[in-house]
């Protein structure tokens, strides 16, 4: 059948979760069925990427996209929707110029089903005869509250606001999808609550083809990774946390311990880090899997955030031992102690360091179990097989309750 995934962004390169994410399902989906992509895009997006492995994509151009977007142009949407009623959210990912391409593909391809990705784009309409997924990446809005209780007075005020608005547009878009999936059984269960309908669980996943294992003893000794994209918020929190809080401490036990933060656009908080003793800020980077094997130990320090971390699974298939927040870690099925090491004070964290910066024999029992863990859970190939599933379900259930032409 055909099917159309509607993206916020082009999803190549897949160079950070979402995209990644994004691109596996796609890829997955075009096992057994005829992929459309159809994505928001920056005039500057790189135009010279092969899509061959997700097919076509039909690009709506767009000033600027959520992959894109500077701080000046976000602040901009910030500014606009304290006179509206909609969030900054839905001014990111809305333009009718979408809408339009998004009827005129549906009818001119003979489209079965939209997968939307992202609760922001479930904003977009379709006619009730198209079935259609809410792919729910992260709950969203939780994570806006979450972000409201730091910062300065006016940023906590504008995210308490935020957060409403934007809480009432998510649940809108979960109710209006024929079906949601869910990337962990945590947020599954929130939007069950608010729907009243079952939420399958499409976890996020690793290639094992791509991510491949390497020996501890190609590691560089005392070298702590932190991966993620610096524009994603709670990423550029966790890596201030960490090379604030917790990697003094580290240096203590450890002195020549470093820190290398690797992930595309950080902002000036970020980039100040790097003036601080044994740490470097990257930015972007054209292939992670180099920094993977270089680690000695890999962290996940995050604060905030939903959804699950691509980044652990990663590095649990590069072979390399993680401490995570609990936070960080939510929605994978790691136990701490056995696959990973969980904590959330910086004393805790900076010991659980210490600890496999230290014990070979607890740096190799976590990183075995743990690919033992993303071989059995987490191979997108799998999780392609669980979502097709899904896809076919969806829409013979809508087909059950439409009218047979007379």
């Amino acid at each position: 059948m055909n099917v159309l995934f509607a993206t916020p962004y082009v999803p190549i390169p897949p160079n950070f979760g979402g995209a990644r994410r994004i691109y596996e399902l796609i890829r997955g989906t075009r096992v057994e069925h005829d992929v459309r992509t159809l994505s928001l895009s920056d005039p500057a997006e790189e135009r010279s990427v092969s899509a061959s492995e997700i097919g076509s994509i039909q690009r709506v151009p767009v000033p600027f996209t959520a992959r894109s977007a500077t701080d000046r142009q976000r602040r901009g949407l910030q500014l606009r929707s304290l006179f509206s009623v909609r969030s900054s959210q839905y001014g990111l990912y809305h333009d009718r110029r979408f809408q339009q391409s998004l009827d005129r593909v549906i009818q001119r391809e003979g489209i079965r089903l939209v997968q939307f990705e992202f609760s922001q784009m479930g904003s977009y309409h379709v006619s009730p005869s198209t079935p259609t997924i809410l792919d729910v990446h992260n709950i969203e809005y939780d994570l806006v509250r979450q972000i409201s209780r730091s910062g300065s007075t006016l940023r906590r005020i504008f995210n308490s606001v935020e957060y409403r608005k934007f809480k009432r547009e998510e649940i809108d878009a979960w109710h209006r999808a024929s079906c949601c999936v869910a990337t962990s059984a945590i947020d599954a269960r929130t939007i069950e609550q608010h729907t009243g309908r079952h939420v399958a669980v499409i976890p996020n996943g690793v290639d094992l083809d791509f991510f491949t294992a390497t020996p501890l003893t190609a590691a560089t000794p005392g070298l702590i990774v932190f991966v993620g994209a610096m524009r994603y918020r709670p990423n550029a929190e966790g890596a201030k946390f960490f090379v604030e809080r917790v990697f003094p401490l580290v240096k203590r036990e450890m002195p020549g311990a470093t820190v290398a933060i690797v992930g595309a656009d950080p902002p000036p908080t970020v980039r100040e880090l790097d003036q601080m003793p044994g740490v470097s800020v990257t930015g972007t980077v054209d292939d992670v899997r180099p920094w993977l094997k270089a680690a000695q130990i890999v962290v996940v320090p995050l604060l905030h955030g939903g959804g699950t971390r691509l980044k652990i699974l990663e590095a649990f298939a590069s072979g390399r031992p993680v401490v995570s927040t609990r936070t960080g870690a939510e929605g994978i099925a790691a136990r701490d102690g056995s696959e990973i090491l969980i904590a959330d004070d910086p004393v805790d964290f900076a010991r659980a360091v210490v600890q496999l910066g230290t014990d070979e024999d607890r740096r190799s029992r976590l990183v075995n179990a743990a690919l033992d863990l993303v071989r059995e859970q987490y191979q997108w190939s799998k999780i392609g097989d669980a979502l097709r599933i899904v896809q076919s379900n969806v829409v013979a259930e809508r087909a059950e309750y439409l009218p047979v032409a007379q």
